[in-house]
């Protein structure tokens, strides 16, 4: 799995890191959690590669959710990202990150492992609708914030306690921001936000050049209903 991840690397490039890729991979063949492994945004089909092969070897299949034509229209607010570790604006418009199912399929066939992929083309509001299956691990890597909330909003009450979900764009601030809000997650799931581990530099990965050094990823973390293994009763009196 891991010469597998490193030679996608080259042959097979992906918006995600292999550092990033391989974290997501650990997760889908170390989980116990039951249910299958969704990818929402696919891009090239870089991630799909690496990820499929994952699937293939813990026996789940790879749900792959992307328009296949790039990004929808941005509204006013996702026109644009705040990323504060690099000091920068990311902008974004409709068609970015567009290519086709098969590029994406081509990609999969020859570095990764397309029998253990189910493809669904279309934008994510249209094609959730009418996925039904219990999710163990789930990929966002979507880009834009209203993008994101819709792939919650219909995987998040499929994901078993203890599913994890990672999301692409942790680092930026408004991505880390929806994670954190109470109001929506209360309005559209019935329960607060659940956080994102990573949420503002991404995950401790170590290999993601910012201006401030070498830290982070673009890689965070929400996990739903994990499990309590500790209580720290502290005294600061």
């Amino acid at each position: 799995m891991f010469l597998r991840a490193f030679v996608n690397r080259f042959l097979a490039p992906a918006a995600s890191s292999y550092w990033e890729l391989l974290l997501i991979s650990s997760e889908i063949l170390s989980t116990r959690v039951p249910g299958v492994v969704v990818e929402c945004g696919c891009f090239k089909g870089g991630s799909t590669a690496t990820l499929s092969v994952a699937c293939k070897k813990a026996g789940r299949v790879l749900n792959v959710f992307d328009s296949f034509c790039g990004l929808p229209e941005p509204t006013a607010e996702d026109q644009s990202h705040l990323v504060l570790s690099d000091s920068e604006i990311h902008r974004y418009k409709k068609g970015a990150f567009a290519a086709s199912l098969h590029t994406v399929k081509e990609t999969v066939s020859k570095h990764g492992a397309i029998e253990s992929c189910r493809f669904w083309p279309g934008y994510f509001e249209d094609t959730l609708l009418n996925f039904q299956e219990q999710v163990a691990v789930a990929f966002c890597d979507v880009d834009l914030v209203e993008s994101l909330k819709t792939c919650i909003k219909h995987l998040w009450p499929l994901m078993a306690d203890g599913a994890a979900l990672f999301s692409h764009e942790a680092h930026h601030l408004e991505v880390a921001k929806f994670f954190h809000n109470d109001a929506w997650w209360e309005q559209e799931l019935g329960q607060k936000a659940p956080g994102l581990i990573g949420a503002g530099s991404g995950l401790g990965l170590g290999f993601r050049k910012t201006r401030h050094g070498y830290y982070g990823s673009c890689l965070g973390l929400a996990r739903k209903n994990p499990p309590i293994t500790r209580i720290s009763d502290e005294n600061l009196s």
